[in-house]
């Protein structure tokens, strides 16, 4: 489940895009491993390892683009492709993206879902700061998240996260990244507490060391 813009929570893949310009038309791709694919604080592939990839076209502000996944947390769902749209641009030295997403599963069509996103961030040089509200559509669940990047000695960036699945549960991440060359790498811990009571997803707590690496072009 691929949030591209605007989040700074370093969990699932890395990949920093670069694009390539025609006329004004930028198209990006990216492709990541990891060891295990979390996302929101709660594994979407049995804590087993996962390829994923992506491509992103823009233009003036506007953007579009396909993430695939595989998964493995239902009988049938083996692949997860999203699709999403949106406009970013900045305001006052702030930063911020508004767009649609949709989470489709192959094979498994009965649990996709939609959600509507609002992103803000800012870049202080050292540090970076960003805050993203999530509105789900078919499933009617929100979330938010708030997150930052910190440079340290040597290229390398702490990156802490926190965020709150409306009944599902919170979670917080703790990790660090660097680029070695054209491939990001990125080490994180990743902790989901379940929601008590309210929880009708069935999920439980969770912890994880997420170990990924990923290149664009």
């Amino acid at each position: 489940m691929k949030f591209t813009k605007l989040s700074l929570i370093a969990a699932v893949a890395v990949s920093a895009i670069t694009t390539t310009t025609m006329a004004e038309v930028e198209i990006s791709a990216n492709v990541a491993a990891t060891n295990n694919y979390v996302w929101r604080g709660m594994t979407q592939s049995a804590d087993k390892t996962a390829i994923q990839g992506g491509l992103d076209v823009g233009m003036n502000g506007f953007y579009a683009g396909t993430w695939i996944s595989n998964v493995d947390f239902s009988s049938n769902a083996t692949t997860e492709a999203d699709v999403y749209a949106g406009y970013s641009n900045s305001l006052a030295g702030i930063d911020y993206d508004l767009g649609y997403i949709n989470y489709t599963y192959l094979k498994e069509h009965g649990i996709n879902f939609e959600e509507v996103y609002f992103g803000l961030s800012k870049d202080f040089g050292v540090a970076s700061l960003g805050a993203t509200y999530s509105k789900g559509l078919s499933d009617a669940k929100d979330d938010i998240a708030v997150d930052a990047s910190i440079g340290l000695v040597q290229d390398f960036s702490l990156d802490l996260g926190y965020g709150d699945y409306d009944t599902y549960g919170n979670r917080y991440s703790v990790g660090v990244s660097k680029t070695f060359g054209k491939i990001d790498y990125s080490l994180a811990y990743q902790n989901f507490d379940a929601d008590t009571g309210t929880n009708s997803a069935g999920v439980a707590d969770e912890r994880n060391i997420v170990v990924s690496a990923g290149t664009s072009f």
